[in-house]
């Protein structure tokens, strides 16, 4: 009875793991779709019909040059320009839930929290360098480039791939820096090394 039983519940499928485990996981999740959502919604005269838009992404642009060169591409420039703007004013959020996501990682073994310094910098350079390229080099300023064009020119691919190269990349990445610094200068990337040393012993 006892190896029927051992045998039922070694064939039994294991239940599987949610996609967005922590509470900052959801809201990071919450985040995207909202952003994604969002781009259905604005009216493609939006520049035009709204003079208080203008100021709004006049205002952005200042602080954010990114979108003026999105904008300078020439693919549906006022829409994307609105758009992004809108992305960027509400990037603050993303990089707060960003930064409680990593830092509540230590306790779930997020890859960086386990590096040893050198690693962690060179890590971070490669990554920095994959960010940049995937906003700004040749591929993403190309308008003869299919990608790019339905990355921009579709509400689909600007409201999930636009968003997530220009937009989301960049600020998860700038999270993901700000904790490793953190991490370091508070001694927490430190203990965690240790600890996981020990326990390896």
């Amino acid at each position: 009875m006892n190896v029927q039983k051992n045998a039922q519940a070694k064939a039994a499928p294991e239940p599987k793991e949610p996609v967005f485990k922590t509470p900052y996981e959801k809201a990071f999740g919450a985040y995207i779709a909202l952003t994604g959502l969002i781009v259905f919604f604005i009216p493609v005269d939006i520049l035009k019909a709204y003079p208080w838009a203008v100021e709004f992404t006049d205002f952005m642009a200042g602080w954010v040059p990114q979108i003026d060169l999105v904008t300078s591409l020439g693919i549906r420039p006022e829409f994307n320009r609105f758009y992004y703007s809108v992305l960027w004013a509400m990037s603050p959020v993303l990089f707060v839930v960003c930064c409680l996501m990593g830092w509540e990682g230590r306790q779930r073994t997020y890859p960086f929290w386990s590096l040893p310094l050198h690693k962690a910098v060179c890590l971070a350079l490669v990554l920095g360098a994959i960010i940049f390229a995937t906003a700004n080099m040749g591929w993403m300023t190309n308008t003869r480039n299919g990608v790019l064009r339905f990355i921009l020119g579709n509400r689909l691919g600007m409201g999930y791939l636009g968003n997530m190269a220009y937009v989301v990349g960049p600020v998860m990445f700038t999270a993901g820096l700000f904790n490793l610094i953190l991490g370091w200068l508070s001694g927490a990337i430190p203990r965690h090394i240790r600890q996981q040393a020990k326990s390896e012993r």
